[in-house]
């Protein structure tokens, strides 16, 4: 009974992220209050609800639940931070400065509670102490697209455009597809008087899709079981990097799902050829050329799977399905009884992914053993 409880509170978080990836944060709050019917005073649970009413603008009602939380929860740094966006977006700045101070007391060097206190501080007219929390967070993480873009608009509005440029230069090496800092690159150019260079940002922004948002809301897509709609989001993503391959590997499984195979299987091609190290893409290709009846070929890119990590389980277990199909029932056999000595972390694949994997490797096991005769 008590797994049961958890698979379906595991569910009901994973439907609630997906919802929240695409926006639908009123639906998203429907799965929570669910998972909250189950385990009415789960922490984590409480906070995740908080979090929706903050997205839904329930300022007051998020508050509630996060004050309540913070005499519960000893590492209150995560709690503090949301508290203190709360006060933020109600414009209660003081507040708001109080609380992400408390957080950064526990932390002073958490990432989220640095660009908050940043972002605080930017709304009360206090650039140089913003720009030095900004600052704090470059210097741990100096990638951090939100920072520097928040940088950026600092610097164009004290007026110093050039450095504001390069602050959204910065982005765009790694994102170079994101319409928000394109637009604001482009009004710093033509405040420049620099008109072609401000007119290509503005073009770009308007006519091509950043396809980290658009993967993003595909892989919610497929979770909630909207294949066909992930496709599409999948497709307009390629359309703005073909080069995308994590991208390619996630449309291939949308369209594994929706039984294109030969669609499925040109994906996981494109990605294993962009990435060659993706070993989740040579074990999906794998499984697709199998359905297609190409099974030496099936066995190659298992090999290929298990030559990138050789404790990955699905592989083995795949090898050994594609033995059984070629009547090779002792190479099969010997393929899944490997298979049950690699245990996946659970960060990889969930318990429930697991303990299926493991049933369907013991009756395999039994079936080849009566095969062979043993």
């Amino acid at each position: 009974m008590a797994d049961g409880v958890e698979l379906q509170l595991n569910s009901l978080k994973l439907e609630a992220n997906s919802y929240k990836k695409l926006e639908h944060f009123g639906k998203a709050e429907k799965s929570i209050l669910k998972a909250l019917e189950l385990r009415p005073e789960d922490n984590g649970f409480n906070h995740e609800l908080a979090k929706i009413y903050f997205k839904r603008e329930k300022y007051l009602d998020s508050l509630e639940i996060l004050r309540e939380l913070s005499k519960k929860i000893k590492r209150r740094q995560i709690l503090f931070k949301d508290i203190a966006m709360c006060y933020y977006k109600m414009n209660e700045l003081e507040k708001a400065l109080e609380a992400v101070t408390v957080s950064l007391s526990e932390d002073s060097t958490n990432i989220s509670s640095l660009y908050v206190e940043g972002l605080i501080y930017k709304e009360m007219g206090k650039f140089s102490d913003s720009m030095s929390s900004f600052s704090k967070l470059l210097k741990i993480d100096s990638d951090n697209r939100d920072a520097l873009y928040q940088l950026g608009k600092i610097y164009h509005q004290k007026g110093k455009y050039r450095e504001a440029l390069e602050s959204f230069d910065k982005v765009l090496e790694f994102r170079p597809r994101d319409n928000e800092v394109l637009k604001a690159k482009g009004i710093s150019h033509d405040e420049l008087e620099e008109y072609k260079d401000a007119s290509e940002a503005l073009k770009k922004s308007i006519n091509v899709d950043d396809e980290i948002v658009f993967n993003d809301r595909g892989v919610a897509l497929s979770r909630l079981g909207y294949n066909h709609k992930a496709i599409d989001s999948y497709r307009r993503a390629l359309a703005s990097n073909p080069k995308y391959s994590i991208c390619w590997f996630n449309l291939g499984k949308a369209l594994f799902r929706v039984g294109d195979l030969k669609a499925a299987l040109t994906a996981f091609q494109t990605s294993t050829e962009l990435n060659p190290n993706n070993r989740s893409a040579w074990n999906n290709r794998g499984v697709t050329l199998r359905q297609l009846n190409r099974l030496e070929e099936s066995l190659d890119c298992y090999e290929r799977a298990l030559a990138l990590k050789e404790e990955y389980a699905w592989a083995w277990h795949n090898k050994g399905y594609a033995l059984e199909l070629l009547d090779r029932p002792r190479e099969a056999l010997e393929s899944y009884k490997i298979t049950l000595e690699h245990k996946p972390d659970s960060s990889e694949h969930g318990g429930a992914e697991w303990e299926k994997l493991k049933k369907d490797t013991d009756v395999a096991i039994a079936r080849l053993k009566k095969v062979i005769g043993e």
